[in-house]
């Protein structure tokens, strides 16, 4: 069987990237260099705000450089393209289209990963950036499988944005106790699995060991799917 390359169109954001290949290794059962997946990332930190443009259109549009960036990784030779950031999965279809590769989809995987991994799944919480709340992006994908959507309140969304764009992506100190009771919150409201649907949110998860099975990494998913399409074996552990 042909090695496939994996494409990673990343830089959205940067540090959620360098985890996202940290956690492709990691994952991998591997016992040598030559047994890993062949990747192509592109770090490319100055594609435009996601969020910013959803929210406001007259902000610069991501989506012409995620086209362009996704065209590149196809004709350096990747087999399949996966994007970092659930945020500019908003632009998923067009982006889609603009290549002839398979770009796996973050949110569904996702969602298809708490199905099978969560008993009795109802209800899932999401913890996102604004702009993944406001285009209701996992919310539609989360119906679709049948199930219903727990989103923050106001003011957690704001306490969110706040430890995503201040604190995480600024490289500053996290306010691990705000995340933490969003999270309890959540699951007071029903929620029987909190999504973390931002990547700088899976970094906090890395960063602070939490090690809880209803708290799902969107990254770890799309990590998981991206070592089974390349044909390669997830680690037991």
């Amino acid at each position: 069987m042909k090695e496939k390359t994996l494409g990673i169109l990343g830089g959205v954001g940067p540090l959620a990237t360098i985890y996202f290949e940290d956690l492709i290794i990691k994952m991998t059962d591997a016992a040598s260099d030559q047994e890993h997946i062949p990747m192509l990332v592109y770090n490319h930190a100055q594609i435009p705000d996601r969020t910013a443009y959803i929210l406001d259109s007259s902000q610069p549009n991501p989506l012409p450089v995620m086209q362009r960036d996704a065209r590149m990784l196809e004709q350096c030779g990747c087999d399949v393209i996966v994007i970092p950031c659930n945020t500019a999965h908003y632009f998923y279809e067009e982006i889609q289209k603009s290549v002839n590769v398979p770009i796996l989809n973050i949110l569904e995987e996702t969602v298809s990963h708490c199905e099978q991994t969560i008993p009795d799944l109802k209800k899932i919480g999401v913890l996102a950036t604004e702009g993944t709340i406001r285009s209701q992006a996992y919310q539609q994908i989360i119906e679709k499988h049948g199930l219903s959507c727990e989103l923050p309140t106001e003011d957690e969304l704001k306490t969110l944005m706040d430890i995503i764009y201040n604190q995480v992506k600024a490289g500053k100190e996290v306010d691990i106790y705000a995340f933490q009771h969003i999270i309890h919150e959540m699951k007071k409201r029903g929620a029987d699995a909190v999504v973390l649907g931002c990547t700088e949110l899976s970094v906090i998860k890395k960063d602070f060991n939490i090690d809880r099975y209803d708290v799902v990494d969107s990254l770890a998913c799309l990590a998981g799917a991206s070592i089974r399409f390349c044909g390669k074996t997830i680690k037991k552990d």
